[in-house]
């Protein structure tokens, strides 16, 4: 399932990705962000579907800072749309130009630009055989299944989904609970989106989805995180890592599932209340 590379090659991946210009994103920031999310990036890409190739038609939900975009256009090649959102300005710039000099790359991209818990995605049905909604769902503040309807709307028969997101019961929480500290996210600068929300259990995330016209194709936790730490590369550390992390502590929730029907808003007890007043807002 998804592509294959070998451990030296992350060194050569991180060099092609780090020698883009990206906007709104420093050197600095490119750098720490690159280096932090790279193994979840990659561990992304093991867990797309086999059939998914240079025909395929891919959505990518919170695409910037486009990493995962110029991965997927690296390996697959596929027709790939983007969405992202910015708040609610009107004046977002929607094209930007992702220019490599280092390797003599240049992409010219477009965006979608909407709330996606909010707004009707502005697609055709069934125009798509895969959807990425990755590091979004634990920003959400008001409704997930709106965001989960419209990607089952969007998907044709037999498509796929791939969700990851934090892991609320990774280890990390555990420790933070036995120390009597609290496992919330920080209040963010960037307002309500800019900090998680809501983190889910791999089960809830299977519920949820199958609730919602979803078969689960695979779901799993991983250890991921920095690819070197002052100097040090841990990389050839993170088999040995995951080997004692025990089922379901993972850092984070890698899911893929594949469509089986279409879907209605439903809004379980475990995860909503007061629905009367999300229904009154017409939300």
């Amino acid at each position: 399932m998804g592509i294959s590379y070998n451990k030296a090659d992350i060194d050569s991946i991180m060099e092609y990705l780090a020698s883009f210009r990206l906007p709104g994103m420093n050197e600095n920031e490119k750098s720490n962000y690159l280096n932090f999310s790279l193994d979840r990036f990659l561990k992304t890409l093991e867990i797309f579907p086999d059939d998914i190739n240079e025909k395929s038609r891919v959505l990518e939900l919170g695409a910037s800072p486009y990493f995962m975009s110029l991965l997927m256009k690296k390996y697959y090649n596929c027709s790939l749309e983007l969405a992202n959102y910015f708040g609610d300005s009107k004046k977002v710039k929607t094209k930007e130009a992702l220019v490599s000099e280092k390797f003599g790359v240049r992409h010219d991209i477009a965006f979608k630009h909407f709330n996606v818990e909010k707004e009707e995605f502005p697609y055709k049905a069934k125009s798509f055989d895969l959807v990425l909604f990755c590091e979004i769902i634990e920003h959400l503040t008001v409704n997930p299944v709106h965001s989960l309807v419209q990607i089952n709307r969007l998907l044709d028969t037999g498509g796929y989904m791939i969700i990851t997101t934090p892991n609320v019961l990774r280890y990390e929480n555990v420790l933070k609970l036995i120390l009597g500290k609290n496992v919330h996210d920080h209040y963010s600068g960037y307002g309500a989106y800019g900090r998680h929300n809501r983190e889910y259990t791999p089960q809830e995330l299977r519920v949820l989805v199958e609730g919602l016209g979803f078969r689960v194709v695979s779901l799993y936790t991983k250890v991921t995180g920095s690819i070197r730490i002052e100097g040090l590369s841990i990389k050839r550390f993170r088999g040995l890592i995951q080997f004692f992390t025990t089922r379901n502590r993972g850092s984070n929730i890698f899911l893929l599932a594949q469509k089986t029907g279409d879907a209605a808003p439903a809004y379980p007890g475990w995860l909503y209340e007061s629905m009367h007043a999300l229904k009154k807002e017409g939300v």
